[in-house]
């Protein structure tokens, strides 16, 4: 991950196919578009357009069952070129509405333990 690149690892209380079709569901509220969905490799491959600032982001989504049977959720938002002055910012803003979009949907939802 670069340094402008934002992450955020979450779990829900909830299945992982419910999850993954909750997320597709919740891109397009928060303006991103659905580049790509992998429902065997369970991975959501989201962007987001060119404008004044940006040369646009990608943002992936993994998906898995965790060890507690909670579905384990990870979005990474990076910039397609990664030398934008606000690559950072712009990335960020987009994990964190696609995670409190998925809260308001899937109550009970917090943020992931990294086991190291």
């Amino acid at each position: 991950m670069g340094k402008k690149d934002c992450r955020a690892d979450l779990a829900f209380p909830y299945n992982l196919p419910d999850v993954f079709n909750i997320i597709l569901q919740s891109a397009p509220v928060v303006g991103l578009t659905l580049v790509g969905a992998d429902n065997v490799n369970n991975i959501i491959r989201l962007s987001k357009d060119i404008n004044l600032t940006t040369w646009g982001e990608n943002i992936t989504v993994y998906l898995g069952v965790l060890p507690d049977g909670r579905t384990g959720v990870t979005i990474i938002s990076s910039s397609v070129l990664g030398t934008e002055i606000m690559a950072r910012k712009h990335n960020q803003k987009h994990v964190d509405d696609l995670t409190a979009e998925l809260y308001r949907r899937l109550p009970g939802g917090c943020p992931q333990q990294m086991q190291m």
